[in-house]
């Protein structure tokens, strides 16, 4: 990470300017939390039940259960991780990128179209 130079800190915080002069805006700077709590205790909980789809799916696989009932409970778990997904895009949204934006960080506009392209 590089120096900040001591005229260019404010009062908002010596964090702050280093986390813009590196580059990190918005959640990545570590400013704010990422996620308020009761989204991310949604998150845990879709992913921790995926999670226990996923080794629903390994035992069924090892008993050798009907193709179509496997194929049936991955389409499900990835339901699952479809909504933590949505969850997590909208707080991103919401809150990252906003961020970012109202910072005036020009690279927020390449980093959307990142996660956009990564998502379909």
């Amino acid at each position: 990470m590089q120096e900040v130079p001591e005229s260019t800190r404010s009062s908002t915080g010596v964090d702050a300017v280093r986390a813009a002069a590196a580059g990190m805006t918005g959640c990545d700077s570590g400013a704010r939390a990422m996620m308020d709590p009761d989204k991310r205790a949604d998150v845990l909980l879709r992913l921790a039940k995926a999670a226990g789809q996923v080794q629903g799916v390994s035992r069924m696989v090892e008993s050798n259960r009907y193709c179509v009932d496997v194929l049936n409970q991955i389409a499900a778990v990835q339901k699952a991780l479809d909504g933590a997904a949505r969850i997590i895009t909208r707080n991103y949204l919401e809150r990252c990128v906003t961020d970012a934006i109202a910072s005036g960080d020009p690279l927020i506009y390449d980093e959307v179209m990142r996660v956009i392209d990564r998502r379909r």
